[in-house]
């Protein structure tokens, strides 16, 4: 019986580990928020999770800028817009743009690698 009941707390943790590891969000955030400038547009990529992301793709169709973006920190490919230039963002990084338009761009995440150690 001492046995069993070993081998159930031994699952039950398992079971809470895997919970918490596989419960957190390993996407890439997006925030943005308008400047004090009529129609432009703060935006901070942050990579949330404690992973490193790499080749990160946001959705970019129909995005358009007034402003000129740092293509090392997003640059628009048709449809597609490349986030780092496809380089790791270790846990915490975060990368800035802002980018002028008549209205705020919703901006979608397509594709991402991540790597965990």
């Amino acid at each position: 019986m001492e046995t069993i009941m070993k081998h159930i707390c031994l699952l039950i943790f398992i079971c809470l580990v895997c919970r918490d590891v596989y419960s957190q969000d390993f996407n890439l955030s997006i925030r943005q928020e308008q400047t004090a400038t009529p129609r432009e547009w703060d935006v901070t990529l942050e990579n949330t999770s404690p992973c490193v992301i790499l080749n990160a793709y946001l959705d970019c169709k129909g995005f358009q800028s007034h402003r000129e973006i740092n293509p090392k920190v997003i640059l628009k490919q048709g449809d597609v817009c490349i986030v780092n230039d496809g380089q790791r963002m270790n846990p915490s990084d975060s990368l800035h743009f802002i980018y002028a338009w008549e209205t705020q761009f919703a901006f979608k995440l397509l594709n991402q690698s991540i790597a965990c150690s």
